[in-house]
């Protein structure tokens, strides 16, 4: 009796709608992160605006750990409120999108939770959506990160657009609309007029940080350290395009058998 009820019970396995969904085998992804309301927590914690360095820090570690767990990832792009983890064949869970989904941000938004409290002092709840992004050659890998550091740059700007008409004496809504609209060229001269120079700002701020591995050669054995660089080239320049196909090229040449 109680065999043919837990048969019946079991038999709701099959309303797991995408218990079954997993990323195609052999396929490189990227899983984006994004910081759920960042700005309500930055200013809950008193970060500063509009950027803040110990915020990106508690980013980088909370990257650092999927390192640590063994998750092994390509590299991670951490900009603005973004963690974005490369997979190559190294894949977490078979590929199960949902596993994926669920564990990678819960380790993150713990990790950087806890980070935040020693670097701020304060206690608040941190939360990250996630997505999977199939990213199936090494070309599209490049233009997937030239696009989010496309995107930051342009969060970038309009942040501190935001926050010079917020010291301005602008509420909220009006200093959003007061930006709204206008051109790259317009954002630069305003800002520059007030004494910000756009082009001079901290590279990590308009270009992000990337995390990786790095062969080191300690006692004629090489051991890999995590890389994290803050001072980024364009990944849509040559430059870039170099940093980025050395570290694939070397973490390829580590798996050969």
């Amino acid at each position: 009796m109680q065999g043919s009820s837990l048969n019946r019970y079991e038999a709701l396995a099959k309303n797991e709608i995408f218990s079954k969904t997993s990323v195609p085998h052999e396929t490189s992804f990227f899983v984006r992160l994004d910081g759920w309301k960042f700005r309500r927590l930055s200013e809950a914690v008193g970060a500063e605006k509009p950027f803040d360095e110990r915020f990106a820090k508690c980013l980088v570690n909370a990257g650092r750990v999927l390192f640590e767990k063994g998750f092994s990832p390509a590299l991670i792009y951490v900009v603005s409120d973004e963690l974005n983890i490369l997979f190559l064949d190294n894949v977490p869970f078979r590929g199960r999108v949902e596993k994926i989904d669920s564990i990678i941000p819960s380790l993150v938004s713990t990790a950087f939770t806890l980070q935040l409290q020693k670097m701020f002092g304060k206690t608040d709840s941190a939360a990250f959506d996630s997505r999977i992004v199939i990213v199936p050659s090494e070309n599209t890998v490049m233009n997937y990160l030239a696009w989010r550091q496309t995107n930051a740059w342009r969060n970038h700007n309009n942040a501190y657009a935001y926050w010079l008409f917020r010291k301005m004496g602008y509420k909220p809504l009006e200093a959003a609309k007061k930006f709204r609209g206008m051109k790259t060229e317009e954002i630069h001269e305003t800002l520059f007029r007030h004494g910000i120079n756009l082009a001079e700002t901290p590279a990590w701020q308009r270009r992000g940080i990337l995390l990786y591995k790095k062969p080191i050669c300690k006692q004629e054995a090489i051991r890999w350290k995590v890389e994290e660089n803050w001072n980024l080239p364009l990944f849509n320049k040559e430059d870039g395009a170099k940093l980025i196909h050395q570290i694939l090229e070397r973490l390829k040449a580590k798996r050969r058998p």
